[in-house]
């Protein structure tokens, strides 16, 4: 195996509306250097946001009453506040200076958006898609040769110093290695092994790139043990409630409060600068086409009395799902919750172990599932996550023994 190569492209300033594989083109001519097959390039995102025009002058925002709040909360520039909120999904807490965000399935700082390697009074937000831009670069770049292409940005880990690279998008790799089934050392078979291809391909690029004035946003790494294809597959995430980290943080919550008016607050984490009750927390992805398929059960609901509408998709450990609206009846004792409705549809197919149910209403705030429908529910086990979703497009998450702490269950009969 020929040795691992880092080859700087040291470029003129890229500012906005550059045509930035040019300007890749042009460095690499001046430097000598050509693409071989098997090169991994891999680019720094504020460069690839900066030729998109992704820069913003602060001047140019106005923040609103609520990024206000928050600034001063967090001690940023109320304007890059408002660009915070802008760019992110949620807005998970944060530390003087740093807000800790959801965007599109990762944690990122500041929702990406970076003050340094800016001009003077402007921010680079993160590329407006970078699967596509890694992916026009590559058919740009390539040439007739197989090469891959990684657009990448720096991160802190979690009680660590320092930072490391992480990737954003690829085109011509595949990000994550699946390394399960393979032999450790000791001849035991991996087990939940998975190998961050793209994200170590930019930390090895980090080291020469920097993130001063080294004026390097690209590198091509040589040499790597990395497959080169036709994929452009999305950087793999996890939802949140799977994440080792924010699982076991989440699991130290309080329990939450009896009122079960709490079950229907704000669906973001921040409402005015005052942290939302521990649980539920804010839908923060991964059940999306689970919330649609809740979403079109509802539209089938039967409620000609009270006009209260309810769908429910019920996610079963198989891998099929169960969808059911909510059934009235002249006789109000004889209506039937969507969420019974579809535990008994996929009790009835031989169902018994369930992952995730989505359930969508008719209303403005998420709404929980009663009383009935909780017991019910956590009767197949405490873990199942419950995705509270609105018409409105708001949601709210919990496990059911969160929704019904100290249950009755069947261990209560042994």
């Amino acid at each position: 195996m020929s040795a691992l190569q880092v080859i700087g492209i040291k470029t003129d300033l890229v500012r906005p509306g550059d045509d930035l594989a040019a300007c890749l083109e042009e460095a690499m001519k001046r430097s000598g250097l050509a693409f071989q097959d098997g090169d991994i390039l891999v680019v720094s995102e504020s460069t690839v946001a900066t030729a998109e025009g992704r820069v913003v002058a602060l001047q140019d925002v106005n923040p609103e009453e609520k990024a206000r709040i928050l600034a001063e909360k967090y001690g940023k520039d109320p304007r890059e506040m408002e660009l915070i909120l802008r760019e992110s999904d949620e807005i998970i807490g944060g530390i003087p200076g740093v807000v800790l965000t959801l965007r599109e399935g990762f944690l990122y700082p500041n929702a990406g958006i970076d003050n340094s390697n800016a001009p003077a009074g402007h921010v680079v937000l993160f590329p407006a898609d970078a699967r596509a831009s890694a992916r026009r670069m590559r058919e740009r770049l390539a040439r007739g040769r197989q090469i891959g292409v990684v657009i990448g940005d720096s991160r802190t880990h979690p009680l660590r110093l320092g930072c490391v690279g992480v990737a954003l998008a690829c085109a011509g790799i595949e990000p994550v290695e699946d390394a399960r089934g393979q032999k450790d050392l000791f001849g035991r078979e991996l087990k939940i092994t998975r190998k961050a291809v793209a994200d170590n391909l930019v930390s090895a690029a980090q080291v020469v790139m920097g993130e001063g004035d080294e004026g390097i946003p690209a590198v091509i790494i040589r040499g790597a043990p990395v497959c080169i294809c036709e994929a452009n597959s999305p950087i793999p995430s996890i939802p949140p409630h799977e994440c080792m980290y924010i699982g076991a943080l989440r699991a130290e919550a309080p329990t939450p409060p009896d009122d079960p008016s709490s079950l229907v607050s704000s669906p973001s984490s921040e409402s005015c600068g005052k942290p939302a009750p521990s649980l539920p927390r804010p839908y923060a992805g991964g059940y999306d086409e689970l919330i649609e398929q809740a979403g079109q059960a509802m539209q089938r609901a039967y409620a000609p009395y009270s006009h209260f509408r309810v769908g429910a998709a019920l996610l079963a450990g198989s891998g099929k799902v169960y969808c059911a609206g909510n059934i009235e009846n002249a006789s109000s004792g004889a209506d039937i919750c969507a969420e019974r409705a579809a535990m008994a549809a996929a009790i009835a197919c031989g169902e018994s172990k369930f992952e995730a149910l989505a359930v969508v209403a008719d209303t403005v705030d998420p709404v929980p599932p009663c009383g009935i429908c909780r017991q019910s529910l956590i009767e197949f086990g405490e873990d199942i996550l419950v995705i509270m979703a609105s018409a409105a497009g708001d949601a709210l998450t919990a496990t059911t023994g969160q929704l019904l702490p100290r249950a009755f269950t069947k261990k209560c009969l042994r």
